[in-house]
């Protein structure tokens, strides 16, 4: 029995090689697609933070700037530290422009713009503050069973500038806790920088639950 010894020709030139695969074979397609998709990336973080953005822009609580000096002056209050009385305390502000004559007391322009008399008035002094004379009065006036007014005015040139702070109290009698809470905000609003003439306080109001003026204490339901 023979033995047989099969010889095959020896493949083609080349012909043992593995086909390389595509992005080797095209290696600029590689190069092509990557600044696309870097680009990608980039727009799908600035379209992210935009959206982060608008949702915090919306978020945010809106402010607003006094239009004159009486509501700067409480605005001033609700600034850190806030005014916290153990009653409540609502401001409101007016300034009466040209009703008045220039030089007029700021004391007499309030009874006429007021109407209430001397039997409505507990305490009446006047205080020089910055540029201005500023009357205050502590009031019961009427239809007010138990609240006691804090007023503080002067005039403007023609104007007349009002500070009102109404307390709620819990009798006909001014209490000594609300006298010295009435100080308390007359400490924090007639400081002579807040009285130049031709200048605001630097201040504005967060604008909370759609109220343009703070309430101070517990607010009332």
């Amino acid at each position: 029995m023979g033995l047989h010894i099969s010889l095959s020709p020896p493949p083609p030139r080349g012909a043992l090689r593995h086909p390389a695969p595509p992005a080797e074979r095209h290696p600029h397609a590689r190069r092509a697609l990557a600044p696309w998709a870097i680009l990608g990336v980039v727009l799908g973080i600035v379209v992210t933070s935009g959206f982060v953005m608008l949702d915090a822009f919306s978020r945010r609580v809106p402010e607003i700037a006094p239009r004159h000096r009486p509501e700067a002056l409480c605005f001033l209050l609700a600034e850190p530290p806030a005014f916290d009385p153990p009653m409540t305390v609502q401001p409101s502000t007016a300034l009466v422009r040209g009703r008045f004559n220039a030089g007029t007391p700021a004391s007499f322009a309030l009874e006429q713009m007021m109407g209430f008399g001397k039997e409505h008035v507990f305490k009446q002094w006047v205080e020089h503050v910055g540029d201005y004379d500023v009357a205050a009065f502590w009031l019961h006036l009427p239809g007010a069973e138990h609240e006691h007014w804090l007023v503080l005015a002067w005039m403007e040139d023609a104007d007349l500038a009002v500070c009102n702070f109404r307390f709620s109290g819990t009798s006909g009698v001014l209490s000594g806790e609300e006298r010295a809470w009435g100080e308390r905000i007359m400490r924090r609003v007639l400081v002579a920088p807040y009285f130049r003439h031709g200048e605001l306080p630097a201040t504005r109001l967060r604008v909370e639950d759609g109220r343009t003026m703070p309430v101070f204490g517990p607010v009332p339901s």
